[in-house]
């Protein structure tokens, strides 16, 4: 004990402050796996103000702020790296000097990491659930076959319908002339009326520059903690981009469980007067339910033929990329798509496991449960 309180007596000013800090920051971790109670009060009365003044800056800028930290983050580990070799085969002053200036930076940019995923993703991963704040009614037993099934022929029956409304080019794929963001942020916005959490300030959504890379990862967005942005694919297919974007927008309310922002998307997009949101908001669950519904019967192929089947609109509707748009991601690509698809669905899965989701990436079809409690009552 003696030599650790000396070891911190002989530290310099800066060094202590930077302790300080990183302890803090752990405490408050500590805190918030153990206290659900605080991580609502942050989320509920500290992170709105906190993470709407960000947003309203980054706002201005009009490309992805979040995509340029990356790229940024990337080149300095190419510097640290490169300064590291530099300082372990020559012992030059210069060298010494340069590699502690580095190193420096990369200790106090290690330590504003922690606290800005601390304040906008840690805490937030341990509040209340969606489920408990605005559910409060929901059954206790569990769902019977009969109303996943329902859930899963209204979706279908809506989809089917809309599908019929949809502009289409020579390929029937869709078409949508009107201001998306504009559309999304209203949408947003009149979810808010019905869930205060959903209320304030939501920033333009912003298509990520080497979008041809994420969607070698098969993702359509997401939610960058250091910039308060709603990032989006610019290549997916156009039917995925208003559920999406709402998903994203949900993630800067503090809605940072994939299920729950999956409800929300779907929510603000079929209450949306904008007929191709209430499309894609269909659309957004479809598979889900599809799958739950078919592991269901056991893929009986006689039952499923007793509900209403899956128009050929929606089918061809329901993709990730278009043809078109997959040539010109292989045609860009460097790396092998599985290669990168596998690697992005690890990294996926061991993050939100790391913050106490249990389920991983499996976590994003928890949105057919949130479904059924929200449509009991309504449809059954």
């Amino acid at each position: 004990m003696n030599k650790l309180v000396q070891g911190i007596t002989n530290l310099s000013k800066k060094q202590r402050i930077w302790l300080v800090l990183i302890l803090l920051a752990a405490g408050i971790n500590v805190l918030a796996w153990s206290s659900p109670a605080f991580c609502d009060f942050y989320v509920e009365n500290i992170f709105p103000w906190l993470g709407g003044a960000y947003s309203r800056v980054t706002a201005v800028v009009p490309f992805s702020v979040g995509e340029c930290m990356i790229v940024m983050a990337i080149l300095f580990c190419l510097v640290l790296v490169t300064a590291a070799v530099l300082r372990l085969t020559w012992r030059q002053e210069r060298i010494i000097r340069i590699w502690r200036g580095i190193s420096r930076t990369f200790c106090w940019t290690l330590l504003l990491f922690l606290w800005i995923m601390t304040l906008n993703c840690f805490i937030q991963y341990h509040a209340s659930a969606f489920e408990d704040k605005y559910m409060t009614q929901r059954r206790q037993e569990g769902f019977f076959n009969e109303e996943l099934a329902a859930l899963r022929d209204h979706v279908v029956v809506q989809a089917n319908a809309l599908a019929e409304k949809m502009p289409r080019d020579s390929e029937g794929d869709v078409l949508y002339d009107g201001d998306l963001y504009a559309a999304a942020q209203e949408a947003m916005q009149l979810l808010g009326m019905r869930y205060n959490q959903m209320q304030g300030f939501y920033p333009p959504p912003k298509q990520i520059y080497f979008s041809e890379l994420l969607s070698q990862s098969y993702m359509m967005g997401y939610y960058f903690p250091f910039s308060m942005e709603a990032n989006y694919n610019r290549e997916m297919y156009i039917v995925n981009m208003p559920s999406v974007i709402c998903h994203e927008l949900a993630h800067l309310k503090g809605i940072i469980q994939e299920d729950e922002a999956n409800l929300i998307g779907y929510l603000a997009c079929i209450d949306s007067e904008d007929v191709f949101f209430q499309y894609s908001g269909y659309m957004g669950v479809l598979s889900y339910v599809e799958n739950a519904f078919l592991r269901n019967i056991h893929r009986d192929a006689k039952l499923y033929n007793e509900h209403p089947a899956i128009s050929e609109l929606v089918r061809h509707d329901d993709i990730f990329l278009t043809k078109k748009a997959w040539e010109k991601v292989e045609e860009k690509s460097v790396l092998d798509t599985e290669t990168v698809r596998k690697v992005s669905d690890t990294a996926t899965d061991v993050t939100l496991k790391i913050n106490g989701v249990e389920e991983g990436v499996k976590s994003y079809s928890g949105v057919v449960e949130l479904l059924l409690h929200y449509y009991d009552g309504i449809l059954f």
